[in-house]
């Protein structure tokens, strides 16, 4: 029970620490929920070394922010990469009508690498057909968010100013 406290404790902080690093750049709520929705999206794929490059790139072109895109990547970790491989390697074997292998431990890298009908062809296209919900998901959420913080930042400071 300790474990799992002090667990929720260092993930509370971690992510409470990204938000304010992330409300905090210098950019438009737009650009910043831009930049980290193309990160978050590119994390739902198996393209594992490729999604730093891919989040730039995909920032790049809808005018995101680089660091916000960067950020964005956190999403896909060694915690929620076994539900994201799940996920779109359910979503991908339905779309494709493969029979989905019996799969008795979770998909592996080694499993993504060497069997790329099978597995990998199935994660990509899972990946591509959620790749829209969650960039629309998380741009709503990160907008809404930074744009708050944003607000209410400036308030303080007119406050301050004011008096």
């Amino acid at each position: 029970m300790k474990f799992y406290k002090i667990f929720v404790i260092r993930v509370t902080r971690f992510i409470s620490y990204y938000k304010l690093k992330l409300a905090r750049l210098p950019a438009s709520p737009h650009a910043i929920a831009a930049g980290f929705a193309c990160g978050s999206m590119v994390s739902f794929t198996p393209l594992l070394g490729l999604h730093f490059l891919l989040a730039i790139v995909f920032a790049y072109i809808i005018r995101g922010n680089y660091v916000a895109a960067l950020l964005g990547t956190i999403v896909g970790n060694p915690i929620t990469f076994p539900f994201i491989w799940g996920l779109i390697y359910k979503v991908g074997a339905f779309v494709t009508s493969n029979k989905q292998k019996e799969l008795n431990h979770e998909i592996n890298i080694d499993m993504i690498i060497t069997q790329t009908y099978e597995i990998f062809l199935p994660m990509l296209l899972g990946g591509a057909i959620l790749a829209i919900p969650v960039w629309l998901l998380t741009y709503s959420l990160t907008h809404s968010f930074v744009s708050s913080y944003k607000k209410s930042k400036l308030k303080k400071n007119k406050n301050l100013k004011g008096n």
